[in-house]
């Protein structure tokens, strides 16, 4: 199917289009939904909206069908016949061109740099400028290759390139267009303009000019061509065209300048205004205007340049990076000035520029550019943000947010401006702010950027956000000099200033691998399979619901804040944040870590609690992580509307508990958790030396490694979820029945064969990965032991509880009910009162508060009962004389396991 019967295809399926004979009609318009978008069905270029005053929407194909436009090489076979085919087809499809016009200018060639991306190539459409020297077009998926679009084989300092094939015609023109880029040139000179490619922005074409004076003697002309800098628009292309003028002019050459400017639309060249149909003169006496005004010597020249183009007699413009403001104030003087030069024979024009210089006036009224980027909102806050970007110079510029509060007054923005750009005022009035700020907020042009408020995994544009790069669809996108990602269809950035997360584009080499599991075994590769599977939390919550918990347990020294550390190095962290503690940090500070990150782990550390009288109040209950399994929300607030909303984040990430202690929860948060707990055993100085040098590995190699998972995401979730039904079944089979703790084991199983096939492919031994694999059935079995029983210190706790009780009468008995009756009735303070006192060991009160309510053996029931008993469990009360009376005791209500006994 050829590419054009694609795109038809593709812009029926997914903008609705009718085809209606010659055209697609009725689409569905993606800036105002209405169903008034047009297009050529046999030569589909530009989409345009038929609202043309109040919509105004156009889009080439290109953007729309991005995915269309990438793997020319693949799509377009060379042959025998036809050695060029995907150049060919680049050229006549890609760039509009007519290649019969072309034939012989280029060549299909091949592009490979194993240095730089290793495994990587593409097809290339390549320009020979001289003898040994090329210009050549990546045309397969260049976003594979950063920021490299074109390359360049030998050195073109001074030369050129035209479409032109004889020198005659550059030397006999009146104007010649000198281009950065070769496709632009051939833009303009299938035109019928005469243009030339200088290649870069960095290279004057010495060479061309000097063999162009040369010849223009030969021939005997009179005039040299007028030289038309029409580099690219923006800030290296526009600072290139001045200082080229500059020189030009100090060479001898009349010299001007175009710019390729579209209202409301950006990043436009020669090229696309082509596609567009916009290179006609009425177009060109604009882009003409443009570029003069750009390269005017003063604002006043300039100011009198937009004057006679556009005929105002108050308006703002930029020049060299500092906004001005042009009015005439007496307007009555200069129309008696204009009246006077029209008598004394001077033109129209004339007449008008004369008076207006005469009488007009040209004021500073900021240091710096101003200009409207995008418009932002937080749905969940109601907060908005107007984008803009304050630029003081080449290098010198400030991306900035504005509040609308901040660019309503002249005040608050006069203040806005100081605080974010240095050095630099607003000395205009408030009418000149609001006059500029309303043209630079068009909302007919300011695009909107979507946000979210948090790092990580977005669920809504399936897109990993992070500070600088973005990775979308196995492609890793850098942000762009606005401060947002393109991620597709979706303009995209994050609210959130933390964590920051560094990808990195080098390729992984995890030869990290061994020190790795010679130091931390198969555990290693468990909590390792465990952390790499949060990469993907909402995937995999998406499917199965749930991800879950670990347990990272250990004495202190055994190593885990090195090696958590470790991971986080892998994963882009390098802050030396290992987590939060619950127990130190408010409940606010848990929660907002919690919503902080997507995708990634959320660490709980308790390594420091102490026991015994400096026990400290606990104030996160595990208990309260149940949701989180689900990916639900586990904390609300009231947002500051006039009604009744409230903020509800999902949990987007997995949750590590590390501590030297096994966690105290109930049944409910331990079969969603997976333990793994270390020790001491086996540390030797030989094996010290291999961690050493295991984690003070180099930042910029650790950190490959989740960039490279996040760009293999489709590979590793398809082993992934191929594998963890398998897994179920054979944990079923060998008697983990348990639903819960066999999918949470199993998940973590089924990860480690996606590591092995896609991530660590030649480092990880199979006897390595089984090992693991067994090491988790095992950890399974165990568990579901555990939950069946009571949890140790219960344990504990009751035995000591029945030993004191034994042989103790009545009167002074811990069970305030009856020893027949069904239920126990105990206070916890006069239980650990007695303990003491007969020198029985109890666990921590405040971790029994939590644990008793699991108990199975004695059945927990209620708390705080009030219950009415003459007994006085404690010891002392053993001496009072005088007769018991009867008393109300808070007590903790059980069941009672000897009942059914007696």
């Amino acid at each position: 199917m050829q590419l054009q019967d694609r795109i038809v295809d593709y812009l029926i399926t997914h903008m609705k289009f009718k085809q209606q004979k010659d055209w697609l009609r009725q689409g569905i318009c993606p800036k105002c939904a209405e169903k008034e978008l047009y297009v050529h069905a046999h030569n589909p270029r530009v989409v345009k909206c038929g609202r043309e005053i109040k919509c105004g929407y156009e889009e080439h194909v290109k953007e729309i069908c991005q995915d269309l436009f990438k793997d020319w090489s693949k799509d377009y076979q060379k042959t025998k016949d036809n050695p060029h085919a995907a150049a060919d087809a680049y050229m006549r499809d890609a760039r509009g061109f007519d290649i019969t016009k072309l034939k012989g200018c280029y060549s299909q060639e091949t592009f490979a740099n194993e240095y730089k991306y290793p495994g990587q190539s593409s097809a290339t459409v390549r320009f020979k400028i001289a003898e040994g020297v090329y210009w050549e077009r990546l045309i397969d998926r260049p976003e594979r290759f950063g920021r490299q679009k074109a390359n360049i084989i030998g050195k073109i300092g001074g030369l050129y390139w035209t479409y032109h094939d004889k020198f005659d015609h550059l030397c006999i023109a009146k104007e010649i267009y000198l281009t950065e880029g070769i496709f632009n040139s051939i833009a303009l000179s299938f035109s019928g303009l005469v243009s030339v490619a200088t290649l870069s922005t960095n290279n004057y074409p010495t060479t061309l000019l000097a063999a162009i004076k040369k010849r223009c003697e030969e021939l005997g002309q009179k005039y040299l061509p007028t030289l038309v800098w029409a580099l690219d628009n923006d800030i290296a292309g526009k600072d290139a065209a001045l200082d080229f003028h500059k020189r030009a002019e100090a060479e001898g050459w009349t010299s001007t300048a175009a710019l390729a400017v579209v209202a409301g639309e950006k990043d436009l060249d020669w090229n696309d205004l082509f596609e567009r149909g916009q290179l006609k003169e009425e177009h060109l006496k604009k882009y003409r205007h443009y570029g003069q005004v750009h390269i005017a010597k003063t604002a006043k020249d300039a100011a009198l340049l937009i004057h006679d183009f556009k005929d105002k007699n108050n308006f703002y413009f930029v020049h060299h990076y500092s906004t001005y403001w042009f009015s005439i104030p007496n307007l009555e003087d200069y129309q008696k000035e204009y009246d006077e030069l029209l008598e004394n024979g001077d033109s129209t024009e004339d007449a008008k520029r004369k008076a207006a210089k005469k009488f007009s006036k040209v004021s500073e009224v900021c240091s710096a550019m101003i200009k409207g980027l995008y418009f932002q909102r937080n749905e969940v806050t109601d907060e908005s943000w107007y984008y803009f970007k304050i630029q003081r110079g080449h290098r010198e510029y400030v991306n900035e947010a504005f509040t609308p509060a901040e660019i309503y007054s002249k005040s608050n923005f006069s203040t806005r401006m100081l605080s974010i750009a240095k050095g630099v005022w607003w000395k205009g009035s408030d009418h000149q702010l609001a006059t500029i700020l309303q043209h630079e907020t068009n909302p007919d042009y300011l695009k909107e950027v979507k946000t979210i408020d948090y790092m990580g995994y977005s669920k809504e544009f399936q897109t990993y956000i992070f500070k600088n790069h973005a990775v979308y669809k196995g492609r890793l996108i850098p942000i762009n000099n606005q401060d947002f990602f393109n991620a597709g269809k979706n303009e995209i950035k994050s609210l959130a200033s933390t964590p920051v997360i560094t990808l990195s584009k080098d390729k992984l080499n995890p030869t990290w691998w061994r020190d790795n599991y010679k130091i931390n075994g198969e555990k290693g590769l468990i909590i390792l399979a465990w952390w790499t599977g949060s990469y993907f939390a909402e995937q995999i919550r998406e499917k199965l619901g749930y991800y879950p918990f670990m347990e990272y347990v250990g004495q202190a020294g055994a190593g885990k804040s090195s090696y958590i550390d470790f991971l986080w190095k892998l994963s882009g962290r390098n802050d030396g944040k290992e987590g939060i503690n619950p127990n130190s940090s408010s409940i606010a500070a848990v929660h907002r870590s919690m919503a902080q990150v997507s995708n990634l782990p959320v660490v709980f550390l308790e390594g420091d609690r102490k026991t015994g009288e400096k026990a400290q109040k606990q104030k996160f209950d595990w208990d309260e992580l149940k949701d989180a399994f689900n990916g639900q929300n586990i904390r609300s607030r009231g947002l500051k509307t006039a009604g009744n909303e409230t903020y509800e984040p999902p949990f987007r990430g997995s949750i590590m508990i590390s501590q030297n202690d096994p966690m105290q929860a109930s049944e409910a948060i331990l079969s969603r958790t997976l333990q793994i707990c270390v020790d001491m055993a086996g540390h030797t100085y030989e094996k010290s030396i291999i961690a050493n040098r295991l984690y003070s590995i180099e930042f910029e190699e650790a950190n490959r490694y989740m960039t490279h998972c996040l760009l293999n995401e489709e590979k590793i979730l398809g082993t992934f979820f191929a594998k963890l039904t398998e897994i179920e079944d054979e944990y079923q089979q060998k008697g983990i029945t348990h639903t819960r703790i066999r999918a949470c084991h199993a998940i973590v199983s089924a990860m480690i064969d996606a590591l092995e096939k896609h991530v660590l492919t030649d480092v990880l031994d199979l006897e390595e990965s089984c090992d693991a694999k067994t090491m988790l059935e095992v950890m399974a079995k165990q568990r579901m032991e555990d939950i069946s029983d009571d949890h140790i210190y219960v344990k504990q706790f009751w035995e000591a509880f029945e030993f004191i009780n034994m042989s103790r009468s009545n009167a002074f008995n811990l069970n305030y009910y009856n020893a027949n009756e069904q239920r126990v009735a105990i206070n916890l303070n006069e239980v650990y009162k007695v303990a003491a006192r007969n020198y029985q060991a109890l666990p921590d009160i405040n971790d029994m508060r939590t644990l008793l309510r699991s108990s199975r053996k004695y059945k927990f029931i209620e708390m705080n009962k009030s219950v009415k008993t003459k007994k006085f469990p404690a010891d002392e009360v053993a001496t009072v004389e005088s007769p018991i009376s009867e008393r109300v005791v808070k007590c903790w209500i059980f069941s009672n396991p000897y009942y059914n006994q007696k």
